[in-house]
């Protein structure tokens, strides 16, 4: 039985490494693809979509340093 509850919390924390890079990953995709097909909002959603990468970074570096 242990080895279940093990598994559940791998589970549960792989899950969880991998949900920032999946969430930054599809913002940048949508971003790049309004980018590419839009006009004038779009392109400001676009340019929003594109820059959370960047925010994430830049959050990431304050709470390091």
């Amino acid at each position: 039985m242990k080895h279940l509850s093990s598994l559940r919390t791998a589970r549960r924390s792989l899950a969880r490494v991998f949900a920032m890079p999946l969430v930054l990953l599809v913002a940048s995709l949508f971003g790049l693809i309004l980018g590419l097909l839009g006009d004038g909002v779009p392109d400001l959603a676009a340019s929003a979509l594109l820059s959370v990468p960047l925010l994430a970074i830049a959050v990431a570096w304050h709470r390091r340093g």
